[in-house]
C-alpha cells in the first residue's frame, strides 16, 4: 500500500475535511506511512480515513502514530504477542485470526529493506524466532 515510500498514502493524500478542523480548507493532507486500514476494496480512501481519523496531518505524526499502532495492536497485544512481520502475518499462535496482511507474500517482502537497515549496523546480535508447527 505504501510502495516503499512512494505512494499517495506515503507522500501525501487530499482527504476530505468532515470534521472541519481547517475551517478554510474543503480538503487537508493526511500520511500514512505503513498503510494502516488500507483494505484491499479501496487502498487509497481507506487509508487516507484512517489518516484522518488519527490526526496525521505530516510525515512525523504518520511514522510515530503507525509505530504506536505496530506496537499496541501486534507486538505488545495482550493476547496476541505478535513480535514478528511472519507473526504479524500468518498469527501461528491463532491462525487465520488477527492477521496485518492479505498478501501472502508481505512478510517475506519486507525482508531485503530491513537486510539493508542492518548491513548498515557495524555489529549486531540478531536472534531468530522461528514458529513450529505440529508436525
Amino acid at each position: 500500500e505504501t510502495g516503499n515510500g512512494t505512494s499517495k498514502l506515503a507522500t501525501g493524500i487530499e482527504f476530505p475535511d468532515v470534521d472541519d478542523l481547517f475551517p478554510d480548507q474543503d480538503t487537508v493532507i493526511v500520511y500514512n506511512m505503513f498503510g494502516i486500514g488500507a483494505v484491499d476494496a479501496n487502498p487509497n480512501y481507506k487509508g487516507a480515513e484512517y489518516a484522518y481519523n488519527q490526526r496525521w496531518f505530516s510525515p512525523e505524526e504518520a511514522i510515530i502514530g503507525g509505530a504506536k499502532f505496530a506496537s499496541e495492536a501486534y507486538i505488545n497485544h495482550p493476547t496476541y504477542k505478535q513480535d514478528t512481520l511472519y507473526k504479524m502475518r500468518w498469527n501461528p499462535g491463532n491462525p487465520g485470526k488477527h492477521q496485518y496482511a492479505t498478501d501472502i507474500g508481505w512478510a517475506v517482502k519486507q525482508v531485503p529493506r530491513i537486510e539493508c537497515l542492518y548491513n548498515e549496523i557495524n555489529s549486531c546480535i540478531l536472534r531468530f524466532d522461528i514458529p513450529r508447527y505440529l508436525e
